[in-house]
C-alpha cells in the first residue's frame, strides 16, 4: 500500500471544496440544483470543467485500485484501513465520508455505479450529494490528453464493507472492490 505525502490530505479536501457545485442563490437564473440528499435514481453528470490535479505522483496512481479506464486514489484514507474508518466520525444520517479521487483515461468517458445491493450502505459523493450513478465526460483524447483528467470527490459508507464499485465505458465493463475498513476484501 502506498504511503502519501502528509500533504495529499489537506490538498484533496481543498480541491474537493473548490471543484463541488453548489445550488443557485435566491433569485439567481438557471437550473436549479437537486437536493443533496436525493438519490432516487438521479444520474449525475461530471464534465471536464471539474477536473482537478490532486497532486499524486503517478506511482500512487498505478498502485490504486482500477476498473477499465478508471483508478481510484483515497486522499484521506488508507485502504481497508479498519481503525481509520471507526475514527471517522458519521453524520446525522449515519454517513461516513472518504476523499476518493478518480482518474480517467483522457478521451474516454465512464459511469461509476455502486450495484443496487450495496446503495443501502454506500453512496458515490463526485457531486454535492449523495449518487447512486455519476457520469463523467470523455476529456482531452489520446493525440491532446490534458495534464490529469482527475475528479474530486469520494464515497459515503454507513459500515465497513467491500464495497463493489462497477465502472461502464464505451466497449466495456469492469468492477472493482475497494476496502472501506474491512482489512482485506
Amino acid at each position: 500500500m502506498p504511503v502519501l505525502p502528509r500533504t495529499a490530505p489537506l490538498a484533496g479536501a481543498l480541491l474537493l471544496a473548490a471543484c463541488t457545485a453548489t445550488a443557485p442563490a435566491p433569485g439567481a437564473t438557471g437550473p436549479a440544483t437537486a437536493p443533496a440528499t436525493s438519490r432516487a435514481g438521479r444520474v449525475a453528470d461530471r464534465d471536464c470543467a471539474g477536473l482537478v490535479s490532486v497532486g499524486l505522483g503517478d506511482d500512487a496512481w498505478r498502485a490504486a485500485p482500477s476498473a477499465g479506464p478508471a483508478v481510484f486514489a483515497p486522499l484521506d484514507y488508507a485502504w481497508g484501513d479498519r481503525a481509520g474508518f471507526t475514527a471517522r466520525a458519521a453524520d446525522a444520517q449515519g454517513w461516513r465520508r472518504f476523499k476518493v479521487a478518480m482518474r480517467l483515461r483522457p478521451g474516454t468517458p465512464a459511469t461509476v455505479t455502486v450495484p443496487a445491493a450495496q446503495r443501502g450502505v454506500a453512496a458515490l459523493t463526485y457531486r454535492n450529494g449523495l449518487d447512486d450513478t455519476v457520469t463523467f465526460a470523455a476529456c482531452g483524447d489520446t493525440a491532446d490528453p490534458p495534464p490529469a483528467a482527475e475528479f474530486a470527490g469520494g464515497f459515503a459508507l454507513r459500515e465497513a464493507a467491500c464495497l463493489a464499485v462497477d465502472v461502464t465505458w464505451p466497449g466495456g465493463t469492469a468492477r472493482v472492490v475497494l476496502d472501506f475498513g474491512k482489512g482485506g476484501c
